[in-house]
């Protein structure tokens, strides 16, 4: 019963923007302002809040650092996959992203918290930006220039990198470590940080479409299962190999690996003129799949 909680609420959240767009009150459209709220704004509150009261842990770093590596295993697996089926250029690259990049942060958090408390919120933002957000920043926009005819330049990605929000959140915790400040500062810094989850799985519910399933079905299911079960099924099986105990921030490094397909990855596919049903279809039935993924995750760990 301890995993039915966070997921009902995921749950909840997601089709309360999916019912707001089927009858009228809010129109597809309208959740890119929803996620440019929470990217500008609510997600630099939780990031900061979140680095600047973390506990640095180098096992933990380690452990991120071992779910990155599984993560980018399963996106060359889903690549290898798609190569034998003979799909597309377009289709293999946008695979390789959509499995290698989880929602770490919009559905890891209220997991995690709902298995153990919000004192991990944290560690889900370290292990957001180390193993999802800074690699997705560096690698996806060379990666997409490879199934089309856009140039790469790394001074204009350096720059992307340097203005997002995120990022720059991400910077000021952790060089706010440095100097003690005062606790009445994080009032709203915690008020608009934890409207995150709400915000932003509304806005993936009010953008969720199922017709493009259709014409994608093959490679949205190897993506999916890539994602969902192959990565995190990998990582255990190293864990287990190195006899490493699986304590909680193995485990919650095992579940954010599993997290669904990254919204902002299908999101820039959708951009670059890929594969946009592969990349509609796997976020919307990823983030569904993850309702058996995760408690068979949690039965296997816990």
């Amino acid at each position: 019963m301890f995993i039915f909680n966070p997921l009902f609420t995921i749950f909840v959240l997601l089709m309360g923007g999916y019912i707001a767009k089927l009858v009228g009150v809010l129109k597809q459209k309208q959740s890119r302002t929803l996620l440019d709220f929470a990217i500008t704004f609510t997600i630099p509150c939780l990031i900061f809040d979140g680095i600047y009261h973390l506990n640095l842990d180098w096992t933990l770093t380690l452990l991120i650092l071992t779910g990155l590596t599984c993560s980018l295993l399963g996106g060359f697996i889903a690549m290898v996959i798609g190569y034998f089926f003979r799909f597309s250029r377009a289709t293999i690259i946008s695979m390789f992203l959509l499995s290698s990049f989880g929602n770490t942060l919009f559905i890891g958090i209220p997991i995690v918290v709902g298995i153990y408390d919000t004192s991990f919120i944290g560690k889900v933002v370290f292990y957001d930006a180390l193993a999802t957000a800074l690699p997705f920043s560096l690698l996806a926009p060379f990666i997409l220039s490879l199934g089309g005819n856009q140039p790469i330049s790394f001074l204009q990605n350096i720059k992307r990198i340097l203005i997002f929000p995120p990022f720059i959140a991400l910077t000021l915790g952790f060089l706010c470590k440095f100097v003690e400040l005062p606790d009445f500062i994080f009032g709203p810094i915690r008020a608009l940080g934890g409207a995150t989850t709400a915000v932003a799985l509304f806005a993936i519910g009010l953008g969720l479409g199922f017709g493009a399933i259709k014409s994608a079905y093959k490679s949205a299911t190897i993506v999916i299962l890539c994602k969902t079960l192959v990565t995190p099924l990998l990582f255990i099986g190293i864990l287990k190999l190195l006899n490493v105990e699986f304590g909680p921030n193995s485990i919650l490094a095992i579940l954010e690996s599993s997290m669904p397909t990254m919204a902002l990855a299908g999101a820039m596919i959708i951009k670059a003129k890929l594969d946009s049903n592969l990349a509609v279809s796997s976020i919307a039935f990823g983030i569904l799949f993850s309702f058996v993924s995760v408690p068979f995750l949690c039965y296997l760990l816990l």
